[in-house]
C-alpha cells in the first residue's frame, strides 16, 4: 500500500515523456513558423516583390488609363452634338479618376520594390506630371457640366448643347491635351522591360 502510494505521487516516466514531447514539439513548431513567415515574407519567395509582375501591374493601369483618354475627345463633341449623355462623360471621368489612381499606385508599388531603376522612376514621374497638368482644365469642364442644373422633363443635355462654341471648343482641346499627354505617358511605360 505503501509502494501503490508512493508511486502514485511520483510522475510516471510516460507522462515525463509526453510532457517532453509536448514542450519540443511547441517549441518545434513557434521555431519553424517564425521561419515559415520570414521565408514567405522575404523578397526571393514573395509575390509582391515580383519585379515582372509590378512591372506588368504598371503596364495594365496604363492602358486602362489610355483607353480612357483616347475615348474623351469624341465623347466630348459627341456630347456637345446631342448624341451622347452627360452622365456618360461624368461616367466615363469617374473611371478616370480611378485609373489614374491605380497607376500612381502601381508605380509606387514598383519604386519602392526596386522593380523601376531610378532613371525610370525619373521619367515616368516627369510624364506623370505633364498628364497631371492636363487634368485641370479637363477637371474645370467636368465641374461645369455639372454645376449646369438638370431641366425639368428634359435633363441637363439641351442646356450643354446651347453652350457657347467657344467654350465648347475649348473642352474639346482640353480633352486632345490629355489624350496626348496620357499617351506619351503610356508610351514610355509601354518600352519598360
Amino acid at each position: 500500500m505503501q509502494e501503490a502510494a508512493r508511486l502514485a505521487g511520483r510522475p510516471s516516466r510516460f507522462a515525463s515523456l509526453f510532457a517532453l514531447c509536448v514542450l519540443a514539439n511547441a517549441w518545434l513548431l513557434g521555431s519553424c513558423s517564425i521561419y515559415f513567415v520570414w521565408w514567405i515574407s522575404s523578397p526571393a519567395h514573395g509575390q509582391p516583390a515580383d519585379k515582372s509582375q509590378l512591372r506588368a501591374k504598371i503596364k495594365s493601369a496604363a492602358e486602362k488609363l489610355n483607353e480612357i483618354a483616347r475615348v474623351g475627345p469624341d465623347m466630348v463633341k459627341s456630347m456637345f452634338a446631342g448624341k451622347t449623355p452627360s452622365a456618360s462623360l461624368l461616367a466615363l471621368d469617374q473611371k478616370s479618376v480611378a485609373a489614374q489612381a491605380e497607376l500612381e499606385s502601381a508605380v509606387l508599388a514598383a519604386q519602392k520594390s526596386g522593380a523601376l531603376s531610378d532613371a525610370e522612376a525619373k521619367e515616368l514621374a516627369r510624364l506623370g506630371e505633364l498628364a497631371k497638368k492636363t487634368r485641370g482644365p479637363v477637371s474645370e469642364d467636368i465641374a461645369t457640366l455639372k454645376s449646369i442644373p438638370d431641366l425639368p422633363f428634359m435633363g441637363r443635355d439641351p442646356a450643354v448643347r446651347l453652350a457657347p462654341r467657344s467654350q465648347q471648343e475649348a473642352a474639346i482641346n482640353n480633352a486632345e491635351a490629355a489624350k496626348a499627354a496620357v499617351g506619351e505617358l503610356v508610351a514610355a511605360i509601354r518600352k519598360l522591360p
